[in-house]
């Protein structure tokens, strides 16, 4: 093949071999890292419309409700206690 012999065959079929397996490895690891980000990405998301959710029950609640969510009881005079 070329006037190639053997060994030199053998070390040339290595080296590609080694290029397409390393091509793949990183192709892989690319793809592991987007798919990663991606679910992170989703997560802080969902975190997000939680956060809203809750900040909008929040929002509609009356100062007596409130105190009694925190843990505390309204007083005759209208005090959170």
């Amino acid at each position: 093949m070329f006037g190639l012999g053997k060994l030199q065959t053998m070390a040339i079929a290595v080296v590609v071999l080694s290029m397409i397996a390393g091509g793949i490895y990183w192709r892989g690891r690319s793809d592991g890292i987007s798919s990663e980000r991606y679910k992170s990405l989703q997560a802080t998301i969902n975190q997000l419309k939680e956060r809203a959710e809750t900040d909008a029950e929040i929002r509609d609640m009356d100062v007596s409700d409130l105190c009694v969510l925190l843990g505390g009881s309204m007083s005759d005079d209208g005090e959170c206690e």
